[in-house]
């Protein structure tokens, strides 16, 4: 279903009016003919269907309002040429950048300042990816001061550096920003004031990357770490009040193995071989939630599972950002996909299925109790006696075995020899 962007979504029901570039685009360059259908973004977290009429408009089927995601990413980042930030800012919308923050640094090579052709390169980048959220852009200001701005605001920041190296730790934090220097790179004066200001180094590699090179890496990374360090979170709190850890399991192992080396498959079939021996553990949902969010591209089954671990994990310390990741999921999904109307339905089966269980497990229990009860109050019979039969005797009138050739007879023919 292809996608287009509208400043303002009408309710249910009401006809919605495009922009003379999206109408174009609709009519003239993909031909739209009445009965179709198309997905609509205002930017600010509203979806909508909307089916096309006779006499080129098009009319709302469906409409729903998407939270906002938990953790925010931000990008502070040195301006580059025109034909570099034309690649750039479709891919900040695409990964979920949240804000921009253009700075100016000692070694920039371009200068300018947020205009429409940004909005447009954005916009383009949601339609594509799917992205609820248009990124925010703020107005240009020296690097430093826009740092230590976010620092104080409590942002936790990272920066490209090639020498130093540092794992991301930031699971507790709400917004993670990444700076990227401009194409000749930070001067040691504004790398050793990020460092005062508390930006963490991160090395993306040993070779040094173009400023948007740079800046879609980090910001893949940083996503990643996110949703790793949330896992970590989940496997250690469940595990120190389980008995077994069942991240230790040979199955959880070969699957951690899998996915660290790319064989995003083989983790997925160990993993859900575990599941098969752990059918409630919390912490092989979010293994497998994840491995199809982040390695499969199937965001449905992503969905479904992270469902999964807030049924078995109601209480957990993170059921807000696993809800908010299951929305995301759930977001990105294509609407032509035959998956989403099952789901639905099978998620409220489910719900529904668990309760009856749930009732037919209480009666069950009820009735083994009541048998219970009055097989203790009686006595209990004793066994029949079987009856012994005599063995039958043989009659007096039976015939007496016959000689033959003259032999003795046989010692059970009834008869006894000579002496």
């Amino acid at each position: 279903m292809r996608t287009l962007f509208v400043e303002n979504l009408p309710p249910v029901g009401g006809e919605v009016v495009l922009e003379r570039r999206e109408a174009e685009h609709l009519f003239r360059v993909l031909r739209a003919t009445p009965g179709e259908r198309f997905r609509l973004l205002d930017g600010r977290g509203g979806r909508a269907v909307a089916e096309v009429l006779p006499g080129k408009t098009l009319r709302v089927e469906s409409r729903e309002v998407l939270p906002e995601p938990e953790r925010k990413l931000h990008l502070f980042f040195a301006l580059p040429r025109r034909n570099r930030l034309d690649a750039l800012l479709p891919a900040c919308a695409e990964l979920g950048v949240w804000e921009l923050h253009p700075c100016v640094c000692a070694r920039s090579v371009a200068e300018g300042a947020p205009n429409d052709r940004w909005h447009l390169q954005l916009v383009e980048g949601c339609k594509q990816s799917g992205n609820p959220f248009l990124p925010r852009v703020a107005e240009p200001e020296p690097l430093l001061p826009c740092i230590r701005s976010a620092a104080d605001s409590g942002m936790t920041l990272f920066y490209g550096s090639v020498a130093a190296a540092e794992t991301p730790t930031a699971a507790s934090a709400r917004e993670v920003g990444w700076v990227v220097g401009p194409e000749g790179g930070f001067t040691p004066d504004e790398e050793a004031a990020l460092r005062e200001t508390g930006v963490r180094p991160l090395n993306l590699g040993e070779w040094v990357l173009r400023l948007e090179t740079a800046a879609v890496c980090g910001l893949a990374v940083l996503r990643k770490a996110l949703l790793v360090l949330l896992l970590a979170c989940v496997a250690v709190g469940f595990c120190t009040g389980c008995r077994r850890d069942v991240s230790r399991h040979p199955l959880v192992r070969k699957g951690d193995y899998c996915r660290d080396t790319g064989d995003a498959r083989g983790a997925l079939n160990y993993y859900r071989r575990a599941l098969e021996k752990y059918p409630n553990s919390p912490v092989l949902f979010m293994k497998l939630a994840m491995l199809c969010d982040e390695s499969l591209n199937d965001p449905l089954a992503a969905a479904w599972y992270y469902s999964e671990f807030l049924r078995v994990a109601p209480n957990s310390p993170e059921r807000e950002t696993a809800e908010s990741c299951r929305r995301s999921a759930l977001a990105r999904v294509p609407q032509t996909d035959e998956r989403v109307r099952k789901y639905a339905a099978t998620e409220e089966q489910q719900r529904l299925r668990v309760r009856q269980l749930e009732e037919e497990n209480r009666r069950l229990k009820r009735a083994l109790a009541d048998a219970k009860k009055s097989l203790a109050a009686k006595p209990a019979a004793k066994p029949p006696e079987a009856k012994v039969v005599p063995p039958a005797k043989r009659s007096k009138t039976a015939p007496k075995p016959v000689r033959r050739n003259g032999m003795k007879p046989s010692k059970h023919d009834g008869t006894k020899p000579r002496r």
